[in-house]
């Protein structure tokens, strides 16, 4: 069979319609296309809702379509060579009349026209782009809000109030951000802050933070990291901290001494009152009114730098809340004593040292902490050997 050239391949019938190729249709029929399709957006919504969009009768606030519909209708009415291509579509006489729109003359005329700037057959407007994503935003903000267990930590703020009246206490620039512990006051605006919890400890760019409960003396409370508080403590020209109470040596009563002022060589031993940091739940829930009354005859600060690892200390770090220099006395009768007279109120709970092994703290007692500075105050004058601690009633009665 001879080789078939181009011209033969051409004039051959062609039953499958290979060669049936349609030109590409204008692009100003594409627009009209385009444009005749968003009319008839128009038209069904008057077929679905009764109403042309815009009119007021559907009454309900107009929707977004609505009003994008509304829009575009108004901008084909002003177009009148668009209005004149869409007579044919146009079976609910929407752009019946139409005819040429003067453009506007004056500033007034501007002014005048509804929603102008807003004028636009598409919905594009409404789609947003190039737009600055938001801002990052922290995943908690503290805001204050009513404490509602309030009554429980205003008599602190009353004693704290009392002790910088009495000289106990006094308001120090604020230093040492990472000195913020559980059981301190502060002074943040002119208002008293108290730290009740400190949840969540962590180091983060080598500084210490943690999520603290505070609560104000003005009845509300915050969750706050303790960085931001004490920015915020940095801030304030009057933002002070509050000491801890200075309370003086314990002197034996029969001690010939006993009205002077002892040298460090005659100091016997410290008592001590810590508050327990550990995150247990059993523990944690009495924050407040469970401390530890303890005796040490070398500095405080050593015997509580390994309490995390000390199951005398509940394997917890502490919080030191008072501390008492004894002189000329025999601390472990003293120890015996408190022990002793706080007895009822001693925490019955036992816990497993680094080894396993069963463990019973015997120092640690659920009461309020202004019982234990009156049994101390008591106990100088010898008082208290006249008085017994009431658990039920949580206070000081007479035998």
């Amino acid at each position: 069979m001879p080789r078939l050239t181009l011209t033969d391949i051409l004039s051959l019938e062609d039953h499958d319609g290979l060669l049936d190729v349609k030109p590409l249709a204008p692009a100003a029929a594409s627009e009209s296309s385009r444009i005749e399709n968003d009319f008839e957006e128009l038209n069904l919504f008057i077929d679905e809702h009764g109403f042309v969009p815009g009119s007021g009768t559907g009454g309900n606030k107009p929707s977004i379509k609505e009003r994008t519909l509304s829009m575009r209708l108004k901008s084909y009415r002003e177009r009148p060579d668009i209005a004149q291509r869409l007579k044919f579509v146009d079976r609910h006489n929407l752009l019946e009349g139409i005819g040429d729109v003067p453009p506007p003359e004056s500033l007034d005329e501007i002014l005048d026209l509804d929603d102008d700037l807003l004028n636009a057959p598409s919905e594009e407007i409404f789609s947003f782009r190039h737009s600055r994503p938001s801002s990052a935003r922290p995943d908690r903000v503290s805001e204050r809000k009513p404490c509602k267990d309030f009554e429980k930590f205003k008599p602190l703020f009353d004693a704290c109030v009392a002790d910088l009246v009495s000289g106990k206490r006094k308001s120090l620039k604020f230093a040492n951000e990472q000195e913020v512990n559980a059981g301190e006051f502060f002074i943040l605006n002119g208002v008293m802050v108290y730290v009740a919890e400190v949840n969540d400890p962590h180091i983060r760019n080598g500084k210490r933070n943690a999520r603290l409960r505070l609560i104000f003396e003005n009845g509300t409370e915050g969750e706050n990291l303790l960085r931001s508080l004490a920015t915020e403590l940095y801030k304030d020209a009057s933002g002070r901290r509050i000491s801890s109470p200075e309370v003086g040596p314990l002197f034996d009563p029969e001690s010939s001494v006993a009205t002077v002022e002892a040298s460090a060589e005659r100091i016997t031993g410290s008592i001590y009152v810590v508050r327990s940091l550990s995150t247990h739940p059993e523990i944690a829930r009495l924050d407040g009114h469970l401390f530890k009354v303890g005796f040490t005859a070398g500095k405080v600060e050593d015997r509580l730098r390994g309490a995390k690892d000390d199951p005398t200390f509940l394997l917890a770090p502490v919080h030191l809340v008072r501390s008492y220099d004894a002189i000329n006395m025999n601390t472990t009768k003293l120890e015996n004593l408190l022990h002793r007279f706080f007895a009822d109120a001693r925490l019955d709970v036992e816990i497993k040292d680094r080894f396993g092994k069963p463990f019973r703290p015997r120092e640690w007692f659920i009461l309020p902490l202004p019982v234990v500075d009156k049994a101390i105050s008591m106990l100088l004058d010898g008082s208290i050997l006249g008085y017994r601690y009431d658990a039920a009633a949580q206070k000081l009665v007479k035998s």
